[in-house]
Formats: structure tokens, sequence, C-alpha cells
């Protein structure tokens, strides 16, 4: 066999070091961030729930992927 022609992969440098949150910390970022926003789930032929929060005025796009408002 001949030798693989694959360039070896450069290994990934370090990105910004991450913070960690507490539970208390991280459910209070995500309440911040859905607030003003609509949800909408979507149910497929498996029974899994698909959950999207969307912006207000998006709810109409939505609705015809197959969203249905909460």
């Amino acid at each position: 066999m001949s030798t693989p022609s694959r360039r070896p992969r450069a290994s990934k440098a370090e990105s910004a070091p991450t913070v960690t949150l507490s539970h208390a910390e991280h459910m209070q970022a995500l309440q911040v961030r859905e607030q003003g926003k609509t949800v909408m789930y979507k149910q497929d032929a498996w029974g899994h729930i698909e959950t999207r929060f969307v912006r207000t005025q998006n709810v109409k796009a939505w609705e015809e992927k197959g969203f249905v408002v909460r």
C-alpha cells in the first residue's frame, strides 16, 4: 500500500480560556437570553420535541416550518 497523501493535522491553538459558571449563573444567563422571545415546539415522528426560542416578529416564518407556539 502507498503512504497516505493526507497532511498531518496541526494541533489546535488554545482558544480564550472558558469561564466556568455555577448552575444558578448559567440558568440566569439562559433566562436573560430567552427573555422577550416566543417559545415554539415541533414534534417529529419519533416523538422527539424540538424547542426554539424565536423573536416575536419571526413567529409566522417558524409556523410555516411546522412549529407550534406554546
